[in-house]
């Protein structure tokens, strides 16, 4: 049976189904058997022997090497890796990272002076020397050399564990909207990629949220503004990275290449088609050169066909997983704008509940430099025993009850309060 949330409009006064979610809860172990988050049949998501090295090679980062340990590998060829490194913490790690690197570009350099005289190699040079053996190009070494080709790659290990505790509270949700879009659901582990289910991550770059949109982007689908940032909100951004995705493949007409749309961007990916005159990913990864299509977009799809391997097969790589149980909760779209002290005070709203449930709310809206705008919906805690029915009905009849003066028809000045 599948529960569904609720949106209460407290103009209509009327309840409206919108979508399916679970329960919140305890943690439980997740068994292979009755795994909830099956994955469906697949949909031409694969890569061929050219890309596969890619994919085994991010799910060794997603299962072998934690945030404490890290790789230097080249960037073209993944499966060449020189050194596995232990991390030092904070500062030390960032010169040991590039000490080593500096350290493995000379070797390399070295190599490319003497690879014709492969008697007068040392020990560790004959060893990458063997790396490179089915490696057919011109100025093998000196290319590997290069700064873009020598490559730092942080474990994952523990936040990918992470992630996966986390992403029982939002797949079911996550599912249920890709369904409704007539999308395959391996396309809702793109988090785990992105972000790991964290909905406060932020990027060096500005992305922001599980799906982290940048800004731009997130406007084309997103409210975005100093109260709210819908980014943040799982449900909205879930529904937002959805219709990109749909547009993404209409436009492309494969998988492969609509996902690496989402880290690329569409018409990007469309010239790249265009240049390389193939719809194959994996020729547009081999013949495809643009100063933007760097290590990120040519490793897209992979990161995602590793993420559906280790998540689906969570137990095969780290023994029994828990994770939290899918949120449970009801929405009610507001019909005046009030500030959020006010509503949490009168209705007897647990604080930290709301905050946690609605993260698209700037920190702004949540201490009262703004109001809660109208047709906001707003996300509350969904009581055990209780329907999204009857607790959307307790919520109106509390909110009459706040006196007219409390609830405004305009949005606060800054300033003003």
């Amino acid at each position: 049976m599948r529960p569904l949330f609720l949106t209460l409009s407290l103009a209509a006064l009327s309840l409206t189904a919108i979508g399916a979610i679970s329960a919140h809860g305890s943690p439980r172990e997740v068994e292979e058997k009755d795994h909830i988050l099956d994955i469906m049949p697949k949909l031409n998501f694969q890569v061929d022997d050219r890309l596969r090295k890619n994919e085994d090679f991010w799910i060794s980062i997603y299962t072998k090497y934690g945030t404490d340990q890290g790789l230097i590998h080249d960037a073209k060829y993944v499966e060449i890796i020189y050194q596995v490194m232990d991390l030092q913490p904070g500062r030390a790690g960032e010169h040991q990272i590039k000490t080593t690197k500096r350290h493995w570009h000379d070797l390399l350099m070295s190599l490319h002076k003497k690879q014709s005289h492969p008697e007068s190699l040392n020990d560790e040079e004959k060893r990458v020397f063997q790396m490179f053996a089915n490696v057919n190009e011109p100025s093998k070494f000196l290319n590997a050399a290069h700064r873009k080709r020598l490559r730092f790659q942080l474990g994952q290990k523990d936040r990918f564990l992470e992630g996966l505790k986390m992403s029982g509270r939002y797949l079911p949700l996550m599912e249920e909207v890709f369904r409704k879009e007539g999308l395959p659901v391996e396309l809702t582990r793109l988090p785990f990629v992105e972000s790991s289910f964290n909905v406060h991550a932020r990027s060096k770059v500005g992305a922001s949220g599980i799906w982290q949109f940048m800004r731009s982007t997130g406007k084309l689908f997103l409210k975005i503004n100093d109260t709210i940032d819908e980014r943040n909100d799982p449900v909205r951004a879930t529904e937002a990275a959805a219709k990109l995705l749909r547009g993404n493949f209409d436009s492309l007409r494969t998988w492969p290449l609509a996902v690496t749309a989402y880290n690329h961007g569409r018409k990007g990916m469309m010239r790249a088609v265009r240049r390389v005159g193939s719809e194959d990913l994996d020729d547009v990864v081999d013949d495809y050169h643009s100063r933007t299509f760097g290590f990120a977009s040519s490793n897209f799809f992979t990161e995602l066909l590793a993420s559906i391997e280790v998540e689906k097969n969570a137990e095969k790589y780290f023994g029994k997983t828990v994770r939290d149980q899918p949120l449970r909760f009801y929405e009610v779209e507001l019909s005046d704008y009030i500030d959020m002290r006010e509503l949490v005070r009168f209705m007897k709203l647990d604080e930290s509940s709301v905050r946690e449930l609605n993260p698209a709310l700037s920190e702004g809206a949540l201490t009262g430099k703004h109001l809660l705008p109208v047709g906001y919906k707003l996300r509350l805690p969904l009581p055990d025993g209780i329907t999204p029915d009857s607790a959307g009905r307790v919520f109106l009849a509390g909110w009459n009850q706040i006196p007219a003066m409390y609830k405004l028809k305009a949005q606060r000045k800054y300033g003003s309060h």
